[in-house]
């Protein structure tokens, strides 16, 4: 379906009014530019076929809204569940979901994408600091999606950190289990990004002390993401390395395609565990040769996140 490109900005927010001061408090701790309490607070924007100008257009007016998001008066229809959205490090709500978020609305469903925790002096680099901070406030926006669409679980697609580690510390560390129903992972950095033999070099070189302080170096400059999503780190040994990836009542769905040069090798992206649905793009189209930056808005793998959603209309 076409893009929406009304004039107006979708989002019915209004700042913080939709949060408690508790939520308010820390929500402000992680704020970016344009986007009070993490909702965009900008026009709507039609959608763009590519990331890198998606990126641009956001960079050039912050807190774009993508198109259909943010609507707080959505209700979902019956046997839906309103639909979170999660950008990848180093992009925003706009940059990773302007494609998504008309369609999403397009097929009857309520959509929501916040940004959090970036670079201060970049309002489109979001996602760049700490990842516990921004799962924290992931919960916090999906508990007020919650309350004012009067629904029990929300549906999660992410992309890249979005789809992987911030997700997963939700779901296993922040109470997310009881409150997410499918988890839909595009590109999914769920075993680290930069390829085994990178963290095997940083592990084995650098002694547990030198990586917590290479994290805290960079979250003194919003980039604690970085490191964290590097195979050998410590966030990633928690999620990942430390029993069970999954939660019972939890749906996993894994996208991922064999050009993905961050998260390397691609497989990283898949958990082997009962249930987990893993899905390697090229096996149903293997002339797609999309690569980790594009892979939001490439039509395929679109095509099999709504086909997950919303089965009968696949």
């Amino acid at each position: 379906p076409a893009a929406d490109v009304s004039a107006h900005a979708t989002s019915t927010d209004s700042g913080y009014s939709g949060y408690t001061p508790e939520e308010a408090a820390f929500l402000k701790t992680v704020e970016v530019k344009g986007s009070p309490g993490g909702v965009p607070s900008g026009n709507d924007a039609p959608a763009k076929k590519l990331t890198y100008t998606a990126s641009l257009y956001s960079a050039a007016h912050p807190g774009t809204n993508p198109s259909g998001a943010n609507d707080f008066s959505c209700k979902p229809k019956k046997g839906q569940n309103p639909v979170v959205l999660i950008p990848g490090t180093n992009t925003d709500a706009y940059t990773a979901w302007s494609m998504y978020t008309p369609q999403l609305r397009a097929r009857g469903f309520c959509a929501f994408s916040a940004n959090f925790n970036g670079l201060p002096w970049l309002s489109s680099v979001d996602y760049t600091g700490d990842i516990r901070k921004s799962a924290k406030a992931t919960s916090i926006f999906i508990d007020r999606v919650l309350r004012e669409t009067g629904s029990k679980k929300v549906d999660i697609i992410g992309w890249s950190q979005g789809g992987g580690s911030q997700p997963n510390y939700y779901i296993q560390k922040l109470g997310g289990d009881k409150k997410v129903d499918k988890m839909i992972g595009i590109a999914p950095a769920n075993h680290g990004v930069g390829g085994p033999a990178i963290s095997k070099w940083i592990n084995e070189a650098l002694p547990h002390k030198a990586h917590t302080r290479i994290e805290d170096i960079a979250e003194s400059v919003h980039m604690a993401a970085y490191p964290q999503q590097m195979g050998s780190s410590q966030l990633m040994k928690e999620l990942y390395h430390n029993g069970k990836v999954t939660r019972p009542g939890v749906q996993y769905i894994n996208i991922e395609g064999k050009y993905d040069y961050v998260v390397a090798p691609y497989t990283n992206a898949f958990i082997h565990e009962p249930g987990v649905k893993n899905i390697t793009v090229q096996d149903t189209c293997p002339q797609d040769h999309a690569t980790h930056v594009n892979f939001p808005y490439d039509t395929n793998v679109s095509q099999m996140v709504f086909n997950t959603l919303d089965p009968d209309n696949a």
